[in-house]
């Protein structure tokens, strides 16, 4: 018996052909829809706009905020810990000819010189101490000895007078009649201001939300328009992008500004930002005894707040016109919404002219970065300018780039500035070399002060120290006869933290208090000090003979 076996033609699944089709057009129409995203193709230019600036902002926002947590990183031990610091100044060599052949023996001495600065600071304990030590050939030739508290400042010269002498502020009545000056209670310190003013990022971007928001609101579509064909080049950096102008007439202008003014009146958030920081400095000042005017009560500190913003709103009410003259924002933004370009000018009162008063340019480019910020007098923007420039190019843990800074005034350079930098970071240590020109000139000389130099450093840091050194040299250009040809020196420096420190305490045996001190005190002192001097001399009778040869 045969068995028939059953032949059925198999069909062919579409479940996976059309899975595959179904995938591919959403991608197909996600990538259409993101590429028209990106384009903007279907938002007005005043959206695009919007959306760059605040794109802008918060990159710029990330900028700072980064910045400022490496400057609390690089403060938080020398704040919160003791710092025991030494600072060696040696090599000084100062290239000049002087007549004065008893001048130009000290300036053979500085060659052979070294400066020792040991420093010891306690920022919580508000203490601080330490001594600058003179040496000359290797040999130890006089000392300072220093400390101070919130109220205590003393200082001695161990190879002249073997006591301190000090000043207490507690004494500040005893010490006003001698000295006929009103002194404080307590010294300040850097983290007692610091404290005062300081400012919360998060407290700063909810005061001025509502402002940016009032601005995005008050702008009209007419006012914002766009040229999508537009390119950008800086400093062989190339980018296409659109240009956006912003426009406003004087009317605009002073409506907006009205808005502002008023909305910044009635802000009590923002009265109470302003009010409190005068109030800490003003509270810091008088508890800490210095002299300053009476602090303003909370009230009266409100009606000198109230009466700033009415006299700007009776002026924005009175300076009406009718001139054509429009104020205009010019910026160039690329295809992710960053502000390439930015600048600001008036249009004349023609409106027809282009009087520009700020002009920046902020790229990053891979590990390239640029910025530029101008500000220049709009009446003469080609004579009289105030710029900074700075540009850096990273790769491989190695940053080179350059900073200027040009103050112009009637087409003449008052201040030019320019270096060039290359620095290194490795593991722990980072290095650093500047090249720079200066050139400065005086209103009360007929040619410009300018001198060239160049700054070699390192610094390498652990949890507990940071050493540096660098050497530092400048060479002056065209000096004049009275002006030395140049100078070098060079620096070492080691800060170790943790290590406690001591301040002596005061005795009648060991110190001097000049608020107390007697004439009769006085002339011992002055005895021993001749006693002193006379021995140094002796003991010192080359270095002195030296100076004392014709």
């Amino acid at each position: 018996m045969e068995t028939a076996t059953n032949m059925t033609t198999p069909r062919k699944s579409y479940k996976k052909p059309l899975l595959i089709v179904g995938v591919a057009a959403v991608v197909v129409l996600g990538g259409l829809g993101t590429a028209y995203a990106k384009l903007d193709l279907f938002k007005s230019a005043k959206t695009i706009y919007l959306q760059s600036e605040t794109e802008s902002m918060l990159k710029f926002s990330d900028n700072i905020s980064q910045a400022y947590g490496k400057y609390e990183d690089y403060m938080k031990p020398y704040l919160e810990k003791p710092v025991h610091s030494t600072t060696e100044l040696s090599d000084i060599n100062l290239d000049a000819t002087i007549p004065d052949p008893q001048a130009q023996k000290v300036l053979e001495l500085l060659k052979n010189a070294k400066l020792v600065m040991q420093s010891n600071m306690d920022e919580q304990k508000h203490q601080q101490s330490g001594n600058v030590e003179v040496h000359l050939k290797d040999k130890k030739l006089a000392t300072l000895e220093y400390f101070m508290n919130d109220s205590l400042v003393g200082f001695r010269l161990p190879e002249f007078y073997s006591k301190y002498g000090y000043v207490d502020l507690k004494d500040r009545e005893a010490l006003q009649q001698k000295l006929g000056q009103e002194l404080p209670k307590r010294f300040l310190t850097y983290n007692d201001l610091y404290n005062a003013v300081s400012i919360k990022q998060d407290e700063v971007k909810s005061i001025l939300t509502p402002y940016a928001l009032l601005y995005a609101n008050s702008l009209k579509d007419s006012q914002v328009t766009i040229n999508k064909d537009a390119s950008f080049s800086e400093e062989g950096f190339q980018a296409s992008g659109r240009e956006v102008t912003v426009s406003f007439t004087e009317e605009e202008a002073r409506t907006l500004a009205t808005q502002l003014a008023e909305k910044a009146k009635a802000d009590q958030k923002l009265f109470d930002f302003i009010y409190t920081r005068y109030h800490n400095v003003s509270t810091l000042m008088k508890d800490s005894g210095y002299e300053v005017e009476e602090e303003l009560s909370k009230e009266e500190f409100k009606k000198n707040y109230d009466k700033g913003f009415d006299d700007m709103l009776a002026d924005l009410k009175e300076n009406t016109s009718t001139s054509k003259e429009q104020l205009k924002m010019v910026l160039l933004i690329d295809n992710d919404h960053q502000i390439l370009s930015r600048k600001l000018l008036f249009t004349g009162e023609k409106g027809n002219e282009e009087q520009v008063f700020w002009n920046n340019v902020a790229y990053t480019n891979g590990g390239d970065s640029y910025y530029r910020y101008s500000m220049l007098n709009p009446e003469d923007a080609k004579n009289s300018e105030l710029s900074v420039t700075y540009k850096a190019s990273e790769k491989s843990g190695k940053t080179t780039g350059n900073v200027g800074v040009v103050i112009k005034e009637e087409a003449k350079n008052t201040l030019d500035f320019k270096t060039n930098f290359e620095t290194t970071k490795e593991d722990k240590k980072e290095s650093g070399t500047y090249n720079f020109t200066l050139s400065f000139q005086d209103e009360f000389e007929p040619q410009p002060v300018s001198l060239s130099g160049s700054v070699a450093v390192s610094e390498t840091k652990t949890d507990s120290s940071v050493d540096s050194e660098g050497t530092v040299k400048l060479t002056f250009n065209n000096p004049t006869p009275d002006m030395p040809k140049g100078l070098s020196f060079k620096l070492k420096s080691k800060a170790e933290f943790g290590k406690p420190l001591e301040i002596p305490a005061m005795s009648a045996d060991n110190s001097i208090n000049f608020a107390t001190v007697t004439d009769e005190q006085m002339m011992g002192i002055q005895q021993e000090v001749g006693i002193a001097a006379q021995k140094f001399m002796e003991e010192n009778a080359e270095l002195v003979q030296q100076f004392m040869m014709p």
